[in-house]
């Protein structure tokens, strides 16, 4: 009988595994919805900032929907925050937060705190780690996650003006995407240290909807290796929109896992090797806005397709109906009752 959390990690990480297990381990959507908040009475904002909401309300994700995970935080703004961006909050439960001021203009403006593990949200997410890994045992995997380097870097500096730099400044980008780098790895191995099983590297920022490959290639990349070799637990990577022109970099940066949302399973499973799949029940549109059998339906292309562990491609949106949620859920166990 697998647990959870062995399916998640031997799928993860090449092992035996009985079916593919239902997850929301990656992507920006985290793994709340606003049904599940109204069923536990935990909402956003409170549950973004008090770690007992935080990890309660994550552990109601797998109670009420049946992924076979856990995961924290919900949003990606912790690090900018402790950083010294402003961030903007909003009041209701489908919202999450967002950086409105960028305080960084050079890179003699950069500083790496005296304390970074102490600053802003992160002792919260820290402790919602521990306090979820002191409830759930070894039964289920927990997974948490960090912002990407470029995109990190993006919002110290603002995204507007990151952008024009690696056009006019790209010695400004350098120096700025090494810096964030530094903070990827020491939030991310706190995390492992807190009880973290799996650590999601996110760099939305890394897009092809926002930069080419060769800017990829060239800024992006090299930092995502230097994190993906200086941690030592299993490690996803995602990359939102399009990645179907970067894939054989996605895969030689060093990640167990990719969490792919717009792309051809079935044309790039050939290309990764033993990098797994996880992916891709579109987060943008069949989750929020389908029916159940519209998901069920996904989930099954992609389990077809050849996805090593089910999932929402970018995460689950808080609109995204929780009945929705369970019909991907449900589409991996029936898999297993076929067998």
């Amino acid at each position: 009988m697998f647990s959870p959390k062995r399916r998640v990690l031997a799928a993860l990480l090449g092992g035996k595994i009985d079916r593919v297990p239902a997850t929301s381990i990656a992507g920006c959507g985290g793994t709340v919805c606003v049904d599940m908040q109204k069923a536990t009475g935990i909402y956003f904002p409170e549950a973004l900032k008090d770690s007992k909401k935080m990890a309660k309300l994550a552990l109601a994700s797998y109670e009420l929907s049946g992924l076979e995970c856990v995961r924290v935080p919900f949003d990606f703004v912790e690090e900018p925050e402790a950083l010294g961006c402003e961030i903007k909050w909003w009041s209701g439960p489908q919202d999450l937060p967002a950086v409105s001021k960028h305080p960084y203009s050079s890179p003699e403006d950069l500083k790496m705190p005296d304390n970074l593990l102490s600053a802003g949200r992160i002792p919260v997410v820290l402790e919602a780690i521990r306090l979820l890994r002191a409830e759930v045992g070894d039964f289920l995997p927990i997974s948490s996650l960090a912002l990407g380097p470029f995109s990190l870097a993006g919002e110290l500096a603002g995204i507007e003006n990151f952008m024009m730099w690696i056009l006019r400044k790209p010695d400004y980008v350098r120096q700025f995407v090494d810096f964030a780098k530094n903070i990827v790895i020491e939030y991310a191995k706190a995390q492992y240290r807190a009880g973290s099983d799996i650590v999601q590297v996110a760099d939305p920022t890394a897009s092809l909807e926002l930069i080419s490959p060769s800017m990829f290639r060239d800024f992006a990349k090299p930092a995502l290796a230097q994190v993906a070799s200086s941690l030592g637990g299993p490690k996803v990577l995602h990359i939102c929109g399009r990645t179907d022109k970067i894939i054989p970099d996605l895969v030689e940066i060093g990640f167990d896992g990719i969490s792919i949302e717009e792309a051809n399973i079935a044309s790039i499973k050939p290309l990764v090797g033993d990098v797994k799949i996880l992916g891709n029940v579109s987060s943008k549109k069949t989750l929020p806005f389908g029916s159940p059998d519209d998901v069920k339906a996904e989930a099954k292309n992609a389990l077809k397709a050849g996805v090593d562990l089910l999932e929402p491609s970018c995460g689950i949106p808080p609109i995204t109906p929780l009945a929705n949620v369970k019909a991907l859920v449900e589409v991996a166990r029936e898999t297993a009752s076929k067998k």
